[in-house]
């Protein structure tokens, strides 16, 4: 599966596929091992096992897996870069205090339905199924 646009919500995604664009996740992200990611990350937690190919932010704690190969630059807070052998990081890794994260990371998520409606529902009228199945009367023989 293949993706491009914008990624963006309150709770964890897994990717296992394509994605080009960016990615703005309130909770954790994980890129699962035949991901390949050509996107900016942003959120309170990453886990690359798979590719990504652009910029890192994480208000915690980002861990490299094994398999995870990272083409850009990483951002998060001091101590909370985890590189697992074999794991691989090409660019600059940078520490930000939580003041500097609070503005690199998104404060509020688009909604998609208004918190409340003004209209009243409408009732809608369907006609009622009149077929009667046949009834069916068993009976023993003597």
């Amino acid at each position: 599966m293949r993706i491009e646009g914008k990624i963006w919500g309150k709770r964890p995604i897994w990717i296992d596929g394509e994605v080009k664009g960016t990615i703005d996740i309130g909770s954790e992200v994980i890129i699962g091992e035949s991901a390949k990611i050509d996107a900016t990350i942003r959120a309170s937690t990453i886990k690359v096992n798979g590719f990504v190919e652009g910029e890192l932010y994480a208000s915690g704690k980002i861990e490299i897996m094994s398999k995870g190969r990272v083409h850009g630059n990483v951002t998060n807070l001091a101590g909370c870069l985890i590189i697992h052998d074999g794991g691989i990081v090409e660019g600059l890794c940078s520490i930000a205090n939580k003041e500097k994260m609070k503005s690199l990371l998104p404060q509020e998520f688009p909604k998609l339905l208004p918190e409340q409606s003004t209209a009243t529902p409408e009732v809608i009228h369907t006609p009622e199924n009149i077929t009667e199945s046949p009834s069916i009367s068993a009976g023993t023989s003597a």
